[in-house]
């Protein structure tokens, strides 16, 4: 059994770029990953459009969230482990 590959997307109140991120992570032939996003305290549209994918991601999608009290991406991140 392959061991489960842990692909971590940072965002910020970018929709469009999280979204091109994740059609192209939906298309990877090797099915042996899950995909969090760590979110540093993007809008609620974020959260619902990672929603949307979960139903038609066809893997494991985990949506990490903190408040937004400025850049703190690092943080968020370390969240997501």
């Amino acid at each position: 059994m392959a061991e489960l590959i842990s692909i971590i997307v940072t965002t910020y109140n970018r929709e469009d770029a999280l979204d091109a991120v994740l059609r192209s992570l939906a298309r990877q032939s090797d099915p042996d990953f899950e995909i969090v996003v760590a979110d540093d305290g993007s809008r609620p549209s974020t959260a619902r459009m990672i929603e949307n994918w979960k139903t038609k991601i066809g893997r494991r999608l985990e949506h990490v969230w903190h408040k937004d009290l400025g850049f703190r991406a690092a943080e968020i991140r370390n969240h997501s482990l």
